[in-house]
């Protein structure tokens, strides 16, 4: 286990990063990470399920087969491309190293966000199944290009001090957030206008991916970022010099030193994505007013879903992301403990009022208040966890082995995305 001290202990004192700007660059770049697929989901039940995939009969719009299967069909096209080059990512070697593999994917997804939003103003009502096709093969594209630039960038910071690997989980969240404000701000101003709402959402994550490619090639221009670059090129080479490892070795003690951290972070994205949206977003409320059953929750009844599933979540493990970058406990050996902890997390919320029409146990917490506050408990303890656990694994190594470490943490990431769709 490599002390987090080593870091300070170089010979000379590191540059500061003047007014945090590749501090800031890394937290857009967490957000461009998600922010394309974000909007892609987001906006899915209202575009494409409703509006895009329904077929023209005599003037009127009726459901098609593709768009009742879009969301299983989406969620193959979209997860298992991901984590394929996530996988493939750590081993493959290419020339120019990280910085091509993100400038590259970048070039790819921005490709795909706007030939997305050019199919926006496109009547594909006499064309459902080719413009279904050409959808699925976007959205495999989008999250394999995804794959190699999330995984990548996690490579790339891993070599920096840890809050900017927190950076990127921060941005994560971040992202998070501003969707679910802007998917409120959509049903209740632009209800009506579909098309609108779909351009507004891509035409932001078009901007979103353009601002992360410029500013990835502006990080050589600063002397902090250079500092860790060079170090890290410096680290490698001693490495090499002194351990002639192989290439399966070298994955092999990475892995030997980082998994209880990597366990970690698939353990807490999990339980994340087993509650979230799966569980929550089908939680119903059922305050209502004794004398004549109205719903009289102080949340409206339309914005229920999503306030406290959706703004709840992504609000709170953005605060547990920034929480983390000033207090870090437990250490990095026993991260483990709070992941299997939260495994609990699972069964309690589905004893809220989850699927009433469908469940065949009884309900046992009916108050909304309970049910905010444990979604609060596992957004918080989801957003400050998994920041931890990707800030632990590559200082749990030697330094030149950190970007390894980085990436593998990524994919164990993505893993624990997967495993519960």
């Amino acid at each position: 286990m490599v002390s987090p001290e080593r870091e300070i202990m170089l010979p000379g004192s590191p540059p500061v990063d003047k007014f945090n700007i590749v501090y800031c660059i890394m937290l857009l770049h967490g957000i461009g990470t998600l922010m394309p697929w974000n909007m892609f989901i987001t906006i899915a039940p209202m575009y494409f399920v409703n509006y895009k995939l329904m077929e023209n009969k005599n003037g009127t719009l009726v459901e098609t087969d593709y768009s009742k299967q879009f969301f299983s069909y989406l969620g193959i096209c979209s997860q298992l491309p991901n984590l394929l080059l996530n996988l493939a990512n750590i081993f493959v070697d290419t020339k120019g190293g990280l910085n091509r593999r993100i400038g590259g994917s970048l070039i790819i997804v921005g490709i795909i966000c706007i030939i997305t939003t050019v199919f926006v103003k496109i009547d594909t009502t006499e064309m459902v199944t080719a413009f279904f096709f050409i959808t699925m093969i976007t959205v495999v594209i989008l999250n394999a290009a995804n794959g190699i630039y999330q995984n990548s960038i996690y490579g790339l910071v891993a070599a920096f001090p840890s809050q900017f690997t927190n950076a990127i989980v921060l941005g994560n969240n971040l992202c998070g957030t501003f969707v679910s404000v802007i998917s409120i701000l959509t049903i209740t101003m632009f209800e009506g206008s579909v098309t609108n709402a779909a351009l507004a959402y891509f035409v932001i994550a078009v901007l979103t991916i353009a601002a992360c490619f410029i500013s990835f090639f502006m990080l050589p221009q600063f002397e902090f970022y250079n500092y860790y670059i060079k170090k890290h090129e410096k680290d490698e080479e001693e490495a090499g010099t002194a351990n002639k490892e192989s290439k399966k070795e070298l994955y092999i003690s990475t892995f030997k030193q980082c998994w209880v951290q990597c366990l970690s972070i698939f353990l807490v994205f999990f339980v994340t994505l087993t509650i979230f949206p799966a569980i929550m977003a089908d939680v119903k409320p059922v305050h209502r007013n004794t004398l004549n059953d109205t719903y009289n929750f102080f949340i409206p009844e339309k914005l229920f879903t999503p306030i406290t599933t959706f703004l709840l979540f992504n609000s709170l493990a953005m605060i547990g992301s920034m929480t983390a970058n000033f207090v870090q406990w437990p250490s990095s050996r026993y991260i483990i403990i709070p992941a299997i902890l939260r495994i609990v997390l699972i069964p309690i919320m589905m004893l809220c009022n989850f699927r009433p029409e469908r469940r065949t146990w009884p309900v046992l917490i009916y108050n909304e208040y309970i049910y905010i506050m444990l979604g609060i408990i596992m957004s918080f303890t989801s957003g400050y966890f998994s920041s931890l656990g990707m800030m632990y694994a590559p200082k749990a190594v030697e330094p030149s082995k950190a970007p390894v470490a980085g990436m593998m943490s990524a994919f164990f990431l993505i893993c624990g995305m997967l495993l519960p769709l």
